[in-house]
């Protein structure tokens, strides 16, 4: 809903309150239909219907109907009038308020049972940017319970909260285009967003997806490993009706190996998830009754819990998600459960434990013997309190034994170095302070530096004399970037950092940057403050030249944007000497503007628009000399799109080799990669939260941030939860100064 739309809510209730009358059969629907119960009864005239049918009438009066009665400072801000209708109506001052309570009406929680109120209260939310009641609204009006049944209104719904993010909501619209209702029938379509879904762990996509290639079906070629695969992965999700797909093929043998123990153990849990059918099978005599649970100390489920953290986060995780695998597997100090067994093999795999691999295909039944060919090592069984009389033992390794401790501090005492290992990067900006050498070395790791100093990011405190001094010995050594940011800061000053303003200071400095290689920015910056007609320097003819410096020799294209707006206005209504040479000057600067990617000027010349411009082929040449801040800036213009063409093949690799090298940035957006955030990989938890992970150890504070969000969405841990806390504790040390809320708690 519109800020706009609330606010005319807001001020028709009094007259609402005034005329409301009740109806003799409730508020209940007939299914398919929108013509509501009971006695028919007309209002009162409003004023101004047209003006309130402009503003969408019925679903603001539909809202009404929800909400107390009250009126509202006209004064307030939208925002404050939008959290007094969620604090008046849902009893909380988020949209998210407004999700739970309709959560509630729909189930009977708690409450009456209301669907039709939790209907209105959950567009309340949809309105309010909370996707989970978009796609809940979606299968309320799908099914039509307590609104009208409108299956085209269900299918945008649920596009918008796939848009969003909500895997959910990609699942319950492949299966609208798969059967044809409320959108046109689309097989490929609906194949399409089941595999986002199935990307964002939603288990009915997993589900449906697993069925079409295990099965081959709407165009998708039979892929039994992958069928198979996915189907575990929505038992894994609580999909009962996969586990008992899953069951069935083992059961049968037909495209898999005919196993009873692995039928048995998923029949037994289709069965726990109400499918009766699992319950009554033949292959599953004792499906009624539960997997053991084996009796558990105190110390070895710590000790457990350990290990699946080291999975998902931590230290030699490949080898601890192998135990797992072998602990889900065996039913040491956990029920028997071959699908999360399945789950940690392939992570495992994932992770370069090649026996692991093995272990997935002979868990999803694609191998001829569903014996285990090696058993754990010894150390791991010790661990685990395996049965030995199970596995054959094997002599441990002493590098595996060290790596399974499960001490960390210890592992990493104990390691010893090998021929080829690499150091661990360092962070930044303890390598920028080494390069930079205090001003006396390298001029980009001096300005990168100088910027850190005066935001104070990094986990430095803010030092604006020492920033500036580096700043100032980059820019004299022809590190246009410094050049930027220090004229910048000199033209206009900056009252939190204490800086008066000395324009013609900055004004050299911006000149000295146009002048030096990549110098688009300060020909930029030098240009705007040349045109600037409430200042004493300003000089229109010295501005124009910046922006011509900036557009031709350094294919910015921000220079060649605000260039082509000023030579037009000149052609139009400059002096007649002065506009003939702007009208002749338009074509050659319209063609450099297609140079540095306007698309518009390209469109209009008829001409394809360049892959790159020269300052992002100066980044390659940098980045494959092995500087990782390049690469990393490099991926940044990837994704951007802006000064290249957005390319994955391409710009994957560069961010890890920035990330390898030490680049906060390309780390945080291989995380966000391996998330699935503009068409990324399918959602891999290993690797998302590894480089959130590293990230945040290379002090960038949105690595951090990314680790505390992942850890709690995905990691199931709570706020409180110390690796949590930690990852939220880093994330406000290492930002900016001047963004920080307040001071950084620990």
């Amino acid at each position: 809903m519109r800020l706009e739309e609330i606010r005319l809510l807001l001020m028709t209730r009094a007259w609402w309150s005034n005329h409301r009358k009740p109806r003799a059969g409730g508020l209940g629907r007939r299914r398919g239909s929108s013509t509501e119960r009971g006695t028919e009864w007309k209002d009162p005239p409003m004023p101004s219907v047209k003006l309130l049918f402009a503003w969408r009438v019925l679903p603001v009066l539909a809202l009404l109907v929800a909400c107390a009665h009250g009126s509202s400072d006209e004064t307030t801000s939208e925002a404050e009038q939008l959290s007094t209708l969620y604090q008046r109506t849902c009893g909380g001052r988020t949209a998210q308020a407004c999700f739970e309570q309709a959560e509630r009406l729909r189930v009977g929680d708690g409450v009456t049972k209301d669907e039709a109120r939790a209907a209105t209260l959950h567009e309340l939310s949809c309105n309010g940017d909370e996707r989970r009641a978009c796609v809940a609204l979606g299968v309320l009006k799908e099914e039509g319970r307590g609104v009208a049944k409108d299956e085209a209104e269900a299918a945008r719904l649920y596009a918008r909260g796939c848009e969003q993010g909500l895997p959910e909501g990609c699942g319950h619209l492949a299966l609208l285009y798969g059967e044809g209702r409320g959108v046109a029938k689309d097989l490929a379509q609906a194949v399409r967003f089941y595999e986002r879904g199935c990307a964002g762990d939603d288990g009915l996509s997993c589900n449906n997806l697993g069925v079409l290639k295990l099965m081959g079906g709407f165009g998708v070629a039979q892929d039994v490993a992958a069928g198979m695969g996915m189907l575990v992965q929505a038992c894994n999700r609580n999909v009962g009706v996969a586990c008992l797909t899953v069951a069935r093929e083992f059961d049968q043998g037909v495209r898999t190996r005919k196993d009873a123990r692995l039928a048995s153990s998923y029949f037994r849990t289709a069965c726990g998830m109400g499918e009766k059918e699992a319950c009554a099978a033949t292959s599953a005599a004792v499906a009624a009754k539960p997997e053991p649970t084996p009796a558990v100390t105190p110390e070895e489920g710590a000790k457990l819990e350990k290990i699946r953290a080291m999975c998902e986060t931590g230290v030699g995780l490949g080898m601890a998600c192998y135990v797992m695998g072998a602990a889900y597997e065996k039913g040491a100090s956990v029920a028997v459960n071959p699908g999360r067994a399945t789950m940690y093999y392939q992570r495992a795999c994932d992770h370069d434990v090649p026996e692991a691999c093995g272990d997935v295909r002979r868990m999803l039944g694609l191998t001829a013997d569903g014996a285990k060919t090696e058993g754990p090592k010894q150390s791991v069984l010790e661990s685990l309190q395996l049965d030995m009389t199970k596995v054959a033992p094997e002599k441990p390794k002493q590098s595996v034994l060290e790596s399974l401790r499960l001490d960390a501090g210890k592992v990493a005492a104990n390691a010893k170095p090998t021929a080829n290992a690499k150091p661990a990067p360092r962070a930044s900006v303890d390598r920028w302070r080494d390069e930079c050498q205090d001003g006396k070395g390298e001029g980009d790791a001096c300005a990168r530096l100088g910027e850190v100093l005066l935001e104070g990011s990094a986990g430095l405190q803010v030092d604006v004399k020492k920033g500036m001094q580096l700043l100032e010995d980059a820019c004299l050594k022809r590190t246009a970037s410094a050049c930027a940011l220090l004229g910048a800061l000199m033209v206009s000053g900056n009252e939190a950092l204490k800086v008066a303003p000395a324009p013609l200071v900055g004004l050299v400095f911006l000149e000295t940057g146009c002048e030096a290689r990549d110098g688009g920015r300060a020909c930029d910056l030098l240009g705007r403050a040349r045109l600037d007609t409430t200042r004493q320097y300003a000089s229109v003819g010295k501005g124009v030249q910046a922006w011509r410096n900036g557009c031709f020799t350094h294919e910015d294209m921000n220079s060649c944007v605000l260039l082509l707006v000023i030579t037009k206005k000149l052609a139009d209504s400059g002096p007649e000497a002065v506009s003939s040479d702007a009208r002749r000057s338009i074509p050659s600067i319209q063609a450099q503007a297609c140079k540095t990617r306007v698309k518009d000027e390209c469109t209009a010349l008829g001409l394809p628009m360049p892959k790159d411009v020269v300052r992002v082929r100066h980044l390659k040449e940098a980045c494959d000399a092995g500087d990782p801040d390049a690469c990393g800036e490099l991926a940044q213009a990837y994704q951007q799109g802006r000064e290249i063409d957005w390319d994955r093949a391409e710009e994957i690799p560069v961010a890890e080799q920035g990330c390898d090298g030490g680049s906060g940035a390309a780390c945080v957006q291989l995380a966000k990669y391996y998330r699935g955030v503009r068409g990324g990989a399918p959602l891999n938890l290993e690797a998302m939260l590894a480089r959130a992970g590293q990230a945040c150890s290379l002090k960038d504070s949105t690595g951090c941030s990314l680790k505390a969000r992942y850890l709690e969405e995905f990691g199931k841990l709570t706020a409180d939860a110390p690796q949590v806390r930690e990852a939220r504790y880093l994330a406000c040390l290492y930002l900016p100064e001047s963004r920080r809320s307040g001071p950084c708690a620990k």
